[in-house]
């Protein structure tokens, strides 16, 4: 007999709820960790702060930070302080290796009603000095917002009467009409002319910067060319008090010059002929030119050492210096006559030769062909006549003539 056992199903049915929950639970996991990582919170960032005047009107948190056009970073908050605006950014670590000591910054917009954003810039020939975390750097400026311009151009126009301006506007108008050729000449001179100074700009603010150190100076010299001024008054005064006498001078010096006119009309002829005759010597003068400066210096010389034989000494006594020498020839004729052919200094030109010293010992005499000396006679010798034809005659043995 077969037994009946009651059927086990094995059928379960599936968690859908813990399933479903699971996959609410991932998804939302999903979606906070993109919310976190587009909120940069897996970045690795470094502070710094940036100072502005202000901020601008449409500058957010999460604004971009860029460099050189690159974002590497973001305006994490803005806050107000008493001077203006302080901007505390995120920047990436891995980006802020890039920034130096000397790194600025601008607050610009990407068009005219959008958005701004903090632009860093490298300057040119940066510091090598690596930009220190938390840094504060000054912002250069904010670009000018639409809604600004309206602003000021809002209070411009309240005060303005706009039937004035009509007709300000009006003659404009017709003072232009007609005129367009001419107006875009204007405009095309206008345009070259600035080409050709933009060059020139840096040495015009030297230029200006010379000009206010002159200023400087002249009006340190202000007190000094007022006193010139007063002082000035004074004698002005002083000629109009004495306006007869000094007419009387002025009238005389008139006629001297008259006088001096009519005297030098009537010796003219005279006067050239002076100086005509003045020419050779004058010539003769500049040629020996050379040899004054060592006359002078000598002369000096010679006075200093003259000092030895008078008072220069002791005062009641004299120094000399006396030797023996042999007595020159005597005068014969022709071989005496006076001879004037010298030609010394330096060259054989007019000049000064050294000073002697006694490092120059023994120092060689010096000839000139000027008949005190006779010729290749540079050394020592008996004199004529000698004794013996002073006793004898001019032959040894011979009469003396009578």
């Amino acid at each position: 007999m077969i037994s009946r056992r009651s059927a086990k199903s094995h059928y379960h049915p599936p968690p859908l709820k813990t399933k479903g929950a699971a996959l609410v639970v991932g998804l939302a996991a999903i979606l906070f960790g993109c919310l976190l990582s587009f909120k940069g919170a897996f970045n690795s960032t470094v502070p710094l702060t940036v100072v502005s005047d202000r901020s601008g009107l449409v500058m957010d948190q999460g604004a971009k930070v860029q460099l050189n056009g690159v974002q590497i970073g973001k305006v994490r908050e803005i806050d107000h302080v008493a001077d203006g605006a302080s901007l505390q950014l995120d920047i990436d670590e891995q980006w802020f290796g890039l920034l130096t000591a000397d790194t600025v910054a601008e607050i610009k917009a990407t068009t005219a009603f959008g958005s701004k954003y903090v632009a860093l810039e490298v300057p040119d020939g940066a510091s090598s000095e690596p930009l220190a975390a938390g840094h504060e750097v000054r912002s250069r400026n904010v670009t000018t917002e639409i809604n600004t311009v309206f602003e000021n151009l809002t209070s411009v126009t309240e005060h303005v009467d706009a039937a004035k301006l009509n007709a300000t506007l009006g003659a404009v108008a017709t003072g232009l009409r007609g005129r367009g050729d001419q107006l875009g000449t204007t405009f095309t001179d206008a345009n070259t002319f600035l080409a050709a100074v933009n060059p020139t700009l840096p040495t015009l603010a030297n230029d200006w910067r010379d000009t206010a150190i002159t200023a400087n100076t002249y009006a340190e010299a202000v007190p000094d060319f007022m006193a010139l001024l007063g002082n000035a008054s004074v004698t002005s005064d002083t000629l109009v008090a004495e306006e007869k006498p000094f007419e009387s001078t002025l009238q005389a010096f008139r006629t001297m010059g008259d006088d001096g006119f009519g005297i030098a009309s009537e010796n003219e002829k005279s006067f050239l002929d002076t100086m005509r005759l003045f020419v050779p010597t004058t010539a003769l003068l500049a040629e020996y030119s050379p040899e004054y400066a060592c006359l002078f210096q000598q002369a000096a010389t010679t006075a200093e050492a003259e000092q030895r034989f008078g008072a220069g000494n002791t005062g009641y006594s004299l120094e000399l210096d006396a030797g023996i020498m042999p007595g020159d020839d005597n005068y014969s004729y022709p071989e005496n006559l006076p001879i004037v052919q010298g030609r010394g200094g330096p060259g054989g030109a007019p000049g000064c030769y050294p000073e002697i010293t006694k490092e120059m010992y023994p120092t060689p005499h010096l000839v000139v062909d000027g008949g005190a000396n006779i010729a290749n006679a540079t050394a020592p010798r008996a004199g004529s006549p000698s004794f013996v034809e002073y006793l004898f005659g001019t032959t040894v043995g011979g009469v003396a003539p009578r």
